[in-house]
C-alpha cells in the first residue's frame, strides 16, 4: 500500500501543473478567440490536451518510463501556444508547436518499448528526427514554401525510418507495441488525407476545419498510450487486420463503381442512369465477399504468417511419429506449421503434452478416434483476431487428427503392454519367492533332519539295535513329511485334480463345497463341449484358477444360489471361459489379490479378462489362446 500510494505521489504535482496549463490554455482561447489566421493554436490546444491526458495515465502506471515525461514536455508546449501567441511572440509559438510535434511526440514514440535496444541505428534516428525536426520549425518561421516543403518530406521520413528501425530491432511483446505506432500513424495520415479532400469539396468553416483536423490527430497520442500501458489487452495486429480489410475494400467497391461508371459514361456519353447504378451495385456486391476472403487471408499471411500446408504438415509429422518423437514434439511441429499461439494434447481430462501458450477460453476442440475408441482431444489455440481457426488450418487438423489417434493409440497399448509385462514379472518373482520359501522353510528342514537321523541309526546299529530302529521308524515318519511337502509344492504349481479328472470335473470337484452368501449349497451349471483339445498346460491351468475364482467371488457377493460356466471354443484360436450368475450383488467386488491373480494370470499367457459387475449380477469372461506366443 504504501509503495502504490508513493508511485501515485510522485507525479501528482505534474498532473497538478499539467491540468492549471489545460484550464489556462482553454480559457485563453475562450476569453480571446485568436484571429482566423492563427486559429492553429486550437488545434495545438485538443492535441497538447490529449497529451496531458496520456501523460496521466502513463505516468500512473510507468513514472519511471522516459515516454511519459517526454509526453508531459510536449503537452506543455502545445498548451503554451495560446499564451505565448498573446504575448505576441508569433515565432517562438510556431516553433513551440512544431517542435513539440515533429520531435518531442515523435521521441516519446520511439520510446514505447519495455527495454530499448541500445543500438547505433536507434541514436541516429533519435539525431534524424530531432535534426529534421529543427530544420522544419526553423522552415515554419522564415523559410519559402520550397523549404517547408523540402523539411516536411524530410521530417516525415525521419520519423518513419526511426519507426520501421524499432520495428526491425525489435520482437514478441516489443513488436506488438511498435504495431501500435504504426496503427495510429497510419490512421493518423489516412484520416488527414481524408480531411483534405473534404476541404476541397465541402465548405467548411476555418474553425471547424481546425477543430475537425485536432480530432483527426488524436489516434496517435492513444495510440502511444495503448502501447505503453496496455498492448496485449487487444491483439493489435486484428486491429490491423480489421481496418485494412475495410479500407481495402471501400477503395476496391469504390474504384470499381467510378471505373465501371467512367466505361459507361465513354461508351454512352452521359454517367449512368436510373437503374444502372443498382446494377453496379449488385455486381459489385456479387464478388465483394469472395475479394473480400482473399484480402483477409492476404493480411492473415502479412500479419499472422502463411497458411498451413497439409502436404508438408503431414511429412513433418509423418517423420516424427515414424521417428518415434514424443508428444510435446509432435505438437511443436504442428504448432510451427500452423502459426498457432499454442496446441495441447488432452487424454482422459489430463493435458499430456503442450507446445506453446493455450488459453483455455480461446481454444477449438478437435476429437481423436481411432478404431471408435476415444482417444483424446486437440486443443487449438484460436490466433489472435479469429473466432475461428482459418480454413487452411482447420483442414490440416482435420488431416492430422487420424494420424495423432493412431499414435496416441499405439502409445496406450504399449504402456499397457508396459504394465502387464512388469505384472507378469512380478507376479513369477512372487511365485519363484513363494517356492524358495517353501523349500527353505519346508522341505529343507526336513531332509537335514533326515540326513542327522540317518547319521545316528548307522552309529548306534552296532551299539544299541534298539535304539537304532526307533531312528529308522522316525527317519520313515520323517521321509512321509518330506513326501507330503513335496505334493503340496507340487500341487500348488499345478492343481492334482487336473491331471487326475480334466479341466471341467477339476472345476466341479473344486466348487462343489462353496455355498452362497445366505448359506444355501451354489447351484453350477457347466456348459462345456464333450470333448475339450488338448490344452496346453498354462491354459489349463489359467482357465482351471480362473473359473474357481470367480464361481468363489460370485458364492461370497451374490445373493443368489445359481451360477453359470461356459467353456466354448472361439475360431478354433482361443477358449473363451465365461462365469456369470442371476443374482444381485450383495456389495461391490474390489479389487485384491484374488482378481489381481486372475489378471496375472491370463497376461502371462497373452489373453484378455473383463468383469462387469451390475445390480442385476456379475459376469467374468476370460479368453485363453490355444497357442502361447513365445
Amino acid at each position: 500500500m504504501t509503495a502504490r500510494f508513493r508511485t501515485w505521489r510522485r507525479p501528482a504535482p505534474l498532473w497538478t501543473a499539467l491540468a492549471l496549463l489545460t484550464g489556462t490554455a482553454v480559457a485563453s482561447l475562450w476569453f480571446t478567440p485568436p484571429p482566423s489566421s492563427e486559429q492553429w493554436v486550437i488545434w495545438a490546444v485538443m492535441v497538447g490536451g490529449c497529451l496531458a491526458a496520456s501523460c496521466a495515465v502513463v505516468m500512473a502506471r510507468l513514472p519511471d518510463a522516459a515516454a511519459p515525461w517526454l509526453l508531459a514536455v510536449s503537452a506543455v508546449m502545445l498548451l503554451s501556444t495560446p499564451l505565448v501567441l498573446a504575448t505576441g511572440a508569433r515565432s517562438l509559438a510556431v516553433v513551440l508547436a512544431v517542435l513539440a510535434s515533429t520531435v518531442v511526440v515523435p521521441l516519446a514514440a520511439l520510446r514505447v518499448v519495455e527495454r530499448r535496444p541500445a543500438i547505433r541505428l536507434l541514436r541516429w534516428a533519435d539525431g534524424c528526427v530531432i535534426v529534421s525536426g529543427a530544420g522544419l520549425a526553423a522552415a515554419s518561421v522564415r523559410g519559402g514554401p520550397a523549404a517547408l516543403v523540402a523539411t516536411e518530406i524530410a521530417s516525415a521520413t525521419a520519423i518513419c525510418a526511426g519507426t520501421w528501425t524499432l520495428f526491425e530491432v525489435t520482437s514478441g511483446d516489443d513488436r506488438r507495441r511498435v504495431l501500435w505506432l504504426v496503427l495510429g500513424s497510419a490512421a493518423t495520415a489516412l484520416l488527414a488525407m481524408l480531411l483534405f479532400a473534404a476541404e476541397n469539396s465541402l465548405p467548411m468553416s476555418p474553425v471547424y476545419g481546425v477543430v475537425a483536423a485536432g480530432t483527426l490527430s488524436l489516434p496517435l497520442p492513444l495510440a502511444i498510450t495503448m502501447a505503453l500501458v496496455a498492448p496485449l489487452r487487444t491483439d493489435v495486429r486484428a486491429v490491423i487486420r480489421g481496418a485494412t480489410v475495410l479500407i481495402v475494400m471501400l477503395a476496391l467497391s469504390a474504384a470499381v463503381y467510378e471505373g465501371i461508371a467512367a466505361v459507361w459514361e465513354l461508351a454512352v456519353g452521359a454517367r449512368p442512369g436510373k437503374g444502372v447504378p443498382a446494377l453496379l451495385a449488385a455486381v459489385i456486391a456479387s464478388g465483394y465477399q469472395r475479394v473480400r476472403q482473399w484480402v483477409e487471408a492476404s493480411m492473415d499471411e502479412m500479419l499472422f504468417g502463411r497458411s498451413a500446408d497439409p502436404v508438408e504438415t503431414l511429412t513433418r509429422l509423418g517423420t516424427d511419429l515414424t521417428a518415434g518423437a514424443p508428444p510435446p514434439l509432435w505438437l511443436h511441429t504442428l504448432r510451427s506449421t500452423l502459426g498457432v499461439p499454442g496446441i495441447a494434447l488432452r487424454q482422459d481430462g489430463a493435458t499430456i503434452a503442450t507446445a506453446g501458450t493455450v488459453d483455455d477460453g480461446h481454444t477449438t476442440l478437435t476429437a481423436l478416434h481411432a478404431g471408435g475408441e476415444h482417444m483424446g482431444d486437440l486443443a487449438v489455440c484460436l490466433p489472435p483476431g479469429h473466432l475461428r481457426l482459418p480454413r487452411a488450418a482447420a483442414a490440416v487438423v482435420e488431416l492430422v487428427a487420424a494420424p495423432l489417434a493412431q499414435a496416441l493409440h499405439a502409445a496406450r497399448l504399449s504402456e499397457q503392454l508396459r504394465v502387464s509385462r512388469g505384472r507378469v514379472v512380478t507376479a513369477l518373482e512372487e511365485e519363484r519367492r513363494r517356492m524358495r520359501r517353501d523349500l527353505h522353510d519346508g522341505l529343507g528342514p526336513t531332509l537335514t533332519g533326515i540326513a542327522y537321523n540317518a547319521d545316528a541309526a548307522v552309529n548306534l546299529i552296532a551299539t544299541d539295535p534298539d535304539r537304532a530302529a526307533e531312528t529308522l521308524r522316525g527317519l520313515r515318519a520323517d521321509v512321509g513329511d518330506a513326501i507330503t511337502e513335496i505334493r503340496r509344492i507340487v500341487y500348488g504349481l499345478r492343481p492334482r485334480a487336473l491331471d487326475e479328472f480334466g479341466l471341467v470335473d477339476a472345476v466341479r470337484q473344486r466348487v462343489t463345497p462353496l455355498r452362497a452368501a445366505d448359506g444355501r449349497p451354489l447351484d453350477l451349471t457347466i456348459d462345456a463341449p464333450n470333448r475339450l483339445p488338448q490344452l496346453p498346460a498354462a491354459v489349463e491351468v489359467a482357465a482351471y484358477r480362473v473359473a474357481v475364482e470367480a464361481v468363489t467371488n460370485i458364492a461370497r457377493h451374490s445373493d443368489g444360489a445359481r451360477a453359470r460356466l461356459t467353456l466354448a471354443l472361439h475360431d478354433a484360436t482361443s477358449l473363451r471361459v465365461t462365469v456369470a450368475d442371476t443374482g444381485r450383488c450383495t456389495e461391490p467386488w474390489t479389487p485384491g489379490v484374488g482378481i489381481q491373480s486372475m489378471h496375472e494370470r491370463v497376461e502371462q499367457i497373452g489373453g484378455t479378462l473383463t468383469i462387469l459387475t451390475t445390480p442385476q449380477g456379475a459376469t467374468v469372461t476370460a479368453d485363453l489362446p490355444l497357442v502361447i506366443p513365445a
